[in-house]
Parts: structure tokens; sequence; C-alpha cells
């Protein structure tokens, strides 16, 4: 599944923003994060603050959800271009909700 990043910067490969998003959706279940991973991830932000914190978004009408980071669109999520607030789902024509995933 490819990512596309709407605001191409001079960040490492994907792969760190990869080891994020996994981390970050580590943090919501705090029983599978293992000792310094949360700091490591919270490293990786602090030196790239232009990446910002992943965000879980969801739609609440077919419940399809991704971790995405706020410049970045996956299907079947777009970021919306109006507002730059969000992301739509374009499968049910429906704004999706989400949440900011801090460290």
């Amino acid at each position: 599944m490819a990512v596309q990043t709407l605001f191409p910067t001079a960040i490492p490969s994907g792969t760190t923003r990869q080891v994020v998003r996994l981390t970050a959706g580590k943090v919501l279940r705090s029983e599978e994060l293992s000792l310094g991973e949360r700091e490591a991830a919270a490293g990786i932000l602090r030196a790239n603050p232009e990446l910002g914190n992943p965000h879980i978004v969801r739609c609440d009408w077919c419940h399809e959800t991704r971790m995405l980071f706020r410049d970045e669109n996956d299907a079947p999520f777009t970021r919306t271009i109006a507002t730059t607030q969000g992301w739509l789902c374009q499968s049910c024509d429906v704004r999706a909700a989400s949440q900011e995933v801090s460290f």
C-alpha cells in the first residue's frame, strides 16, 4: 500500500515515517511498547519537526482506519484541500474523524 506525500521534504525514506507510525499505534496499546520505543519515536519527531505527530484517521461510515501524517493521503482518505484540516473518505464521500497521537 503506497502512501502519497503531499509536500515532499528532505526527510529520510518512508522507513522513518513507518517506524513512527507503528510506534504511534502501540502508544494506544501501551502494553505492547518495548523499553525505549516511545523515546526513539519521539526522537525521530524532534529531529524532523516538519513531520508533525501522526493522526489516526477513521471513517465513521465504512470504519476504514489509517495512521497518517498531516501531509499524507492513503486510499480511501485524501486530505481536504479547502480547509487543510482533516481527511475525506473517498469511498463514502464523508469527512473522516482524526485524532493526533502525541508522544
